[in-house]
């Protein structure tokens, strides 16, 4: 592996075995040495290959200023999440988190305690992503010592679900406000409370998360009526007017018409949690 360029003394930019730019790092890897040497592999601690050239550029910016062990720590919590899940993740996370748990751990050694008002909305919501937020505060735990707070976990949910939606995407408040209000009307049209750890209702709110994703991004298209719609709205015509409901909301409060494909997909949602709640 030849030393394409030296990002500090613990980390540089190398060709990998096949060709690809890798980035590897490791304690003093880099120290004494230049431009086109021959990487002494045995120093090597970690290596990163990010597929997109923007991200990876970033990625050398950013742990120029970085302690390598909050670099590897972070690694270490991604990885984790990645294995308490099938969902993919977009490569920005390990920058985002990175730079979060760098700040978490700066905060924590001066005594710096931080509350997230949205941990309630957030555990309810996204309860696998939630998870990946407590194994993350496990973790940092077992490795450092420090002990942070379920508000951190929660921040850390923060950076699973942005990353799960797209770096590149709306901020997490937004999609998770809309979230909150248009399951909220969900709910206020229920005579008994809906069990928030169903299968119905997390499967409900991924996909209001997406949707929000797509409508926030303005990626949504118009479509024309489709005969599934025809078909799922005579079927379920009491669903259907709890989505009347969340399509006026939608009108009222973004300025835009839900198409036909999406009303769809959200008739055939709420008509399963009214099923499995009793309410049809």
């Amino acid at each position: 592996m030849t030393i394409l360029k030296i990002l500090n003394n613990n980390a540089v930019v190398c060709s990998g075995k096949d060709g690809s730019e890798t980035i590897a790092m490791g304690r003093g890897l880099a120290f004494g040495q230049k431009n086109g040497n021959v990487l002494d592999e045995s120093k090597i601690e970690k290596t990163f290959v990010l597929k997109t050239e923007e991200t990876s550029s970033r990625f050398q910016k950013f742990i120029k200023d970085i302690p390598m062990e909050d670099v590897f720590l972070a690694e270490k919590i991604i990885s984790n999440a990645k294995k308490l899940s099938s969902k993919t993740f977009d490569e920005g996370i390990y920058i985002t988190l990175t730079d979060h748990l760098n700040c978490a751990l700066e905060r924590a050694q001066s005594g710096i305690n931080v509350t997230n008002p949205l941990m309630s909305a957030i555990k309810s919501f996204y309860p696998e992503e939630f998870l990946m937020g407590e194994e993350a505060v496990k973790i940092i735990k077992e490795e450092t010592g420090v002990e942070l707070s379920k508000d951190e976990a929660a921040f850390f949910t923060m950076h699973f679900v942005t990353a799960e939606l797209g770096e590149s995407g709306t901020r997490f408040k937004d999609v998770l406000s809309f979230v909150q209000k248009t399951s909220g009307i969900v709910e206020q049209e229920f005579s008994k409370s809906i069990d928030h750890t169903s299968i119905s209702w997390q499967r409900f709110i991924t996909h209001l998360s997406f949707f929000a994703q797509r409508l926030l991004s303005g990626k949504e298209i118009e479509s024309k009526p489709a005969p599934l719609y025809d078909s799922v709205s005579s079927s379920y015509p009491k669903a259907l007017q709890i989505v009347e409901k969340i399509t006026d909301f939608i009108k009222e409060k973004y300025n835009h018409s839900v198409n036909f494909d999406e009303k769809t997909y959200l008739v055939i949602h709420v008509n399963r949690l009214q099923e499995e709640n009793g309410e049809v």
